[in-house]
Formats: structure tokens, C-alpha cells, sequence
């Protein structure tokens, strides 16, 4: 890391380059999705079944750090997006909880972070490990079947483990 160093009238000050600064920021974003992404699956994993507030305030965390430039770009705010996981609109229909990967993909993609879209779902990595996200195609409004839409079922989302060595 360069630092650039200013002597004014016997005092030095210590400025630091703004592209390393830009890139810690970065990381340190990557960290609070990897952060969302380990809660969920985190929940997921515990074999003991999580209500949508939990998935929801794990949201709305990741996002506290969030520049106002990426959340602009989001269609939706983090609060408003929790509230459809929280809610649970699909419950009369639907085992599970359900966030839009349209709010979610623009997330991912704001923060830089590979997608991989598979046949059921989507492979989110953050550097450190890749998560599976499920997906669900739903219909919002049970009177119109037709017009369905992508989600992620956030409950189900889980981390890929790393394969043991000596085993397949």
C-alpha cells in the first residue's frame, strides 16, 4: 500500500492512496454479504426451523453498510425486501420462505460477486465459499398462474462444502 506523506510547518500527516481504500471497502462489503449469505445458510443448517424475521434481520444487517450509490441501485429498499421473507406471502401456497431474485441478483451484482445460474437454482461465491441458493418460480397472485417470477428460497440456502481428501 502507498501512503503519500505531507510535511506542513513541522506537522506530517499520513494520507492513504484511495485505491487501496477503495478496494478494503470493497472487501469489507464482500464480508457483510458473505456474512448474509453464512447467516442464511447458517439457519438453514441448524435443523431446527427459523422464523422469516430471523432471515429477514439478517437482510437488513448485511445491507447497514451498504454505499447510498448501491442502494439506489437496488429495485427495492433492504427494509422492504426483508418484509416480503418476513411476511411470508406465499404461505397459504408454499412451504418456505422467498425473497425476488430480482431485488437479490442486483445485490450480488452491486457487490461484484460471481454468479453461476444453474438449472434449479444459483451458485453465489464470495471469495471465501460458494453458497447455493434455490430456486422458485412463483406465481404472486394465485389468480393469475401464468405470470410467474424467479426467487430465491432463502431457507433453503446452503453452503458447498469443500470435498475431503481421498473421497470422491
Amino acid at each position: 500500500m502507498r501512503c503519500l506523506v505531507l510535511a506542513t510547518l513541522g506537522a506530517v500527516a499520513s494520507i492513504e492512496h484511495p485505491r487501496p481504500a477503495a478496494a478494503r471497502r470493497a472487501r469489507e462489503t464482500a464480508a457483510r454479504l458473505t456474512s448474509l449469505l453464512a447467516a442464511w445458510a447458517t439457519l438453514t443448517e441448524s435443523g431446527s426451523p427459523a422464523s422469516g424475521d430471523a432471515y429477514a434481520d439478517a437482510l437488513v444487517r448485511a445491507c447497514d453498510g451498504l454505499s447510498h450509490e448501491q442502494l439506489r441501485r437496488l429495485p427495492a429498499t433492504p427494509e422492504e425486501a426483508a418484509a416480503t421473507i418476513a411476511e411470508l406471502p406465499f404461505a397459504s401456497r408454499f412451504d418456505g420462505m422467498y425473497l425476488p431474485w430480482a431485488w437479490f441478483e442486483p445485490f450480488c451484482t452491486g457487490l461484484r460477486l460471481p454468479i453461476a445460474e444453474l438449472p434449479n437454482g444459483w451458485d453465489v461465491g464470495d471469495g471465501q465459499d460458494t453458497y447455493w441458493c434455490p430456486r422458485a418460480t412463483l406465481a404472486d397472485d394465485p389468480a393469475q398462474p401464468e405470470e410467474t417470477r424467479a426467487f430465491v428460497r432463502v431457507d433453503q440456502v446452503t453452503r458447498w462444502l469443500a470435498p475431503v481428501a481421498g473421497h470422491p
